[in-house]
């Protein structure tokens, strides 16, 4: 859905620039009043062939459809059917409908009568493109320039590839000498947008992307853009707006669902993010990430076992997603599933084995399943890779031989990170709570879950652990 949507986009804004026509130019505005009636009737031109043959094409570009588009083109009565501009038109519809060689043929006529014709030198080029030969392209777009550097469009081509070989200041030039030449280029425009934004000049790229958008209202991924531009400039709301505007002008593509619900849920609005995702979900069903955000606002919403069951199936399309290992695992702890719990943190150690809090938690979810022979070990297993001057070390010695920690809590007490001397306070806390130690288990456990840094797993066990205990 997602190519096809993005070339349907594209195709629609191009026949709305040829013709002059698009969806609010053939329905009355509901804002405007209505007119007074005429004194007399009046006589209503009908439209003419060509006019209204253009209209149709219009409409089936618009929806997606370029085989019907090329048809209606082939049916109609165009007017003068060999002239050129007619010509690169059925090129271009023979293009979008996937006829390649056809379409080139038809330019190849054109040149071959007029080998100066703008229009079919642009878009022979773009078909190279379309092929795959991109140094051909760039060759034909590099000449057109150099023999007509006025026009926009080549310019704005070219500033495409170089975007896509990521050489931005090269487009940069290219999008800004297009708008030199005519600063209504849409494609430049947008270009420039998105260049400036990689650029890391927000404030550029939302007015760039602001005159995007004035030029072309109906093109939802000018809006979707602009939201970027304004969320790294640090304006959330105007970047929820936005998404919100190409959500109204197309419904039906899930992933402005996805920005706008991630937007949300870094605004503190859950239960609005939430639909989001659901609605994501609803037109994709097949994106894991869609799943995994929506898992993520469950958590922070305390449906616990709704975020294990988007996890779990984010997990079945990626079984590789290294990423989510770790807070999965700690839900599965959460729900008191720690064998699976163990298998997940041991599985984010395995990945990341400069975390051995990774491996810590995993002996600690053993531990928890009363498999302390296990739990005891993985961790002779894996000692060998801690640093001796870590106090994880310490830890790990704990929780093979749980005995003689005065000496683990007077390091921990001498910890200058405060992060890692929280982690701590949590591994002796929750292995003072197996021992049945449970008043001094709490009073760690408190101490950790005092720490003021985010997203820390081992607070948010000892919070839980705190809470199961009462």
């Amino acid at each position: 859905m997602n190519r096809r949507f993005l070339y349907r986009s594209f195709l629609a804004v191009f026949v709305m620039i040829l013709f002059g026509l698009g969806g609010c130019a053939l329905m009355p505005d509901p804002d405007e009043p209505p007119e007074d009636p005429p004194e007399k009737p009046e006589v209503v031109d009908e439209p003419e062939p060509v006019e209204e043959a253009y209209q149709s094409i219009s409409l089936f570009v618009a929806t997606g459809d370029a085989e019907a588009a090329l048809e209606e083109y082939r049916r109609a009565e165009i007017e003068d059917p060999d002239d050129p501009d007619t010509l690169v038109l059925l090129a271009q519809l023979l293009t979008a409908a996937g006829l390649v060689e056809e379409a080139q043929q038809t330019l190849d006529e054109v040149l071959a009568e007029d080998p100066e014709n703008l229009d079919a030198l642009y878009h022979s080029a773009l078909l190279a493109g379309f092929r795959g030969e991109h140094e051909k392209q760039e060759l034909r777009l590099t000449e057109l320039v150099e023999r007509h550097p006025e026009n926009a469009r080549a310019h704005a081509a070219l500033g495409e590839l170089y975007m896509e070989r990521e050489e931005y200041d090269d487009a940069r030039a290219a999008f800004e000498t297009g708008l030199e030449h005519d600063e209504e280029e849409f494609v430049a425009l947008r270009g420039l947008g998105n260049v400036l934004l990689r650029q890391e000049e927000y404030e550029e790229a939302e007015g760039v992307l602001t005159r995007a958008i004035e030029r072309e209202p109906e093109f939802p991924f000018s809006y979707v853009d602009r939201s970027r531009a304004r969320l790294r400039g640090g304006d959330p709301a105007g970047a929820e707006q936005d998404l919100t505007d190409a959500i109204e002008l197309e419904p039906e593509y899930a992933w402005n669902y996805l920005d706008r619900g991630r937007i949300r849920a870094q605004r503190g609005r859950l239960e609005p993010a939430k639909e989001d995702f659901n609605r994501a979900i609803e037109l994709e069903p097949d994106i894991f990430m869609f799943y995994v955000h929506r898992a993520r606002v469950h958590d922070s919403l305390g449906q616990v076992e709704d975020a294990v069951a988007d996890y779990r199936t984010a997990f079945e399309m990626r079984p590789d997603y290294h990423e989510g290992y770790a807070h999965f695992a700690s839900l599965l702890y959460l729900t008191g599933a720690f064998d699976e719990a163990a298998e997940y943190f041991d599985e984010a150690y395995r990945i990341n084995r400069e975390f051995h809090e990774y491996m810590l938690l995993a002996a600690l979810s053993w531990k928890e399943a009363d498999e302390e022979h296990h739990a005891r070990q993985y961790v002779r297993e894996h000692l060998g890779r801690i640093n001796r001057e870590h106090v994880f070390y310490d830890v790990a010695r704990f929780y093979m031989t749980p005995s003689n920690e005065g000496n683990l809590l007077r390091r921990i007490q001498n910890i200058g990170d405060e992060y890692s001397k929280a982690q701590a306070r949590f591994f002796v806390a929750a292995q003072y709570e197996l021992l049945g130690r449970t008043r001094s288990a709490r009073e760690l456990y408190h101490q950790a879950a005092d720490f003021s840094g985010t997203g820390m797993i081992e607070t948010r066990l000892a919070e839980h652990n705190l809470e199961r205990d009462r």
